[in-house]
């Protein structure tokens, strides 16, 4: 029996709302994603006619690193602008987990009261995603390697979230500073079969770092080589010439053979690094109105500092004013597990996802500049991790050889992860496995000594994990 849609739609949110408050009650989970799959069985059509009920702007942000953070600043500024919004917080970004957040924001009648929709999206789910949402904007961090078991090389990654832009018949905003990001736009401007030949001519928005300054801490040197991932024009692969490297293959490049190069910003940061913060100069020139500041950013890390830039841009590219930009940076919380601090039994923890080279990379150095933390590793590899983990050794470990304090590792994936410090040279005795993910946990908190703070470096689920143990305490 088909109900009829008037119906249909209110008997899947009832449904689902019903099932999230039952989870997260019994401290079963979030709710982040079942929910949304149970109302998208009821109503398959559920996450297109929530999302065409937001009254202002939808907005999509995919790439390989920095999505969580981009969307929770974003967030944050369009709320510190009055704007009621909506977003998937807890980083659920596949299609029910986007699902999901519509409805825990929707009425018991089906009603979607809000202004703006940030969606954080997996790469792979980017297409079909694009076709419900429809955003106005997508917005591109990076693109690095990542779970080659799910997406296959950048070129496959590249693809597909080009044909999530192209489906959302919404404008880009992009990373100058990754040419494999930048040649989107290119791509997407060239003719194509689905526009009856006249190509994808879209409003293009580029955000980039101008300049990197550690007046105080000089750029940790790598012990091992640097792995760039992009090296050719992503146009006529020809090599490409740098000028400046942020991290990875980010910076300023162009091609050799072809006129293929970084595209001038609209809106540019200049980053002066601290140990533990940040500040970022921002000179903005969207619609020919020029606009300058000054933002302290509160978390450590080069790469936060640039999610920050591309929250920014997206912020200004979407309208919100420059007066709501401070306030709702300063509001921002960091989510669990992206450089979040926190107190747990009156002790300071610190999370860091590490998920692939470059990030684990950016991450181990914030690590290694950390003599007073005792470390945790947390290596899994379930689906969401990625089932291949052989990225451990294109991750440069090695800074932690000389670090002072013990280091503890977990997971279902502990012994591998030993393997990998050993062969970086940590001595055996300052390495100590410990399978259970909550129980090493304890055990590293409980042997804090004075001012020591604990720094996790969890994959996703053993993420996920923690911060459920930790909420049901």
């Amino acid at each position: 029996m088909i109900l009829p849609d008037w119906f249909q739609r209110p008997v899947a949110i009832h449904t689902a709302k019903l099932l999230g408050n039952l989870i997260r009650v019994t401290g079963q989970g979030s709710g982040t994603s079942l929910p949304g799959k149970v109302g998208l069985k009821l109503d398959p059509n559920l996450l297109k006619k929530l999302a065409a009920q937001l009254n202002k702007t939808r907005l999509a942000i995919s790439g390989t690193n920095g999505k969580s953070t981009t969307a929770g600043v974003l967030a944050s500024l369009c709320k510190a602008d009055g704007f009621n919004t909506v977003h998937n917080a807890l980083g659920a970004n596949m299609k029910p987990g986007l699902t999901a957040s519509l409805i825990e924001a929707t009425s018991l009648a089906g009603q979607l009261n809000a202004d703006v929709g940030i969606f954080e999206v997996d790469e792979a789910s980017l297409p079909q995603c694009a076709l419900e949402i429809r955003q106005d904007w997508t917005l591109v961090t990076n693109l690095f390697r990542d779970q080659l078991d799910r997406y296959g090389e950048l070129d496959t990654t590249a693809k597909l979230i080009e044909q999530g832009i192209a489906n959302s018949g919404g404008g880009m905003i992009l990373n100058a500073d990754d040419p494999m990001v930048s040649a989107m736009a290119v791509h997407l401007k060239q003719p194509a079969k689905t526009t009856g030949g006249s190509g994808f001519h879209r409003p293009v928005i580029y955000y980039g770092v101008s300049s990197v300054d550690y007046p105080d801490l000089p750029p940790l040197d790598s012990p091992v080589a640097f792995p760039r991932e992009v090296t050719d024009c992503p146009l006529c692969q020809a090599p490409l010439h740098y000028d400046l490297f942020t991290y990875g293959h980010l910076g300023h490049y162009h091609c050799t053979a072809c006129d293929f190069a970084r595209p001038d910003p609209h809106v540019q940061g200049h980053i002066v690094m601290a140990a533990d913060h940040s500040i970022l100069k921002i000179h903005c020139n969207l619609n020919h109105t020029p606009y300058e500041a000054t933002f302290p950013i509160n978390m450590p890390g080069l790469y936060n500092s640039i999610n920050v830039l591309a929250a920014l841009c997206a912020a200004l590219t979407i309208g919100i004013q420059p007066a709501a930009l401070n306030v709702g940076l300063d509001r921002y919380r960091g989510l669990f597990g992206r450089a979040e601090h926190q107190l747990v039994d009156g002790k300071p923890v610190t999370m860091m996802l590490i998920k692939n080279p470059i990030g684990a990379w950016e991450v181990l150095k914030v690590a290694a500049g950390l003599p007073k933390a005792r470390l945790l590793i947390v290596i899994n590899d379930d689906y969401a991790d990625g089932r291949d983990i052989s990225w451990l050794w294109d991750a440069p470990f090695e800074y932690l050889v000389n670090h002072p304090t013990p280091i503890t590792v977990s997971g279902k994936r502990a012994e591998d992860m030993a393997l990998r410090l050993a062969y970086a040279g940590v001595p055996e005795t300052r390495l100590h496995v410990e399978h259970d993910i909550m129980g090493a946990f304890h055990s590293c908190l409980n042997q804090l000594d004075g001012d020591e703070q604990l720094v996790v470096l969890p994959t996703y689920t053993a993420l996920l994990a923690m911060s459920l143990a930790l909420k049901t305490r």
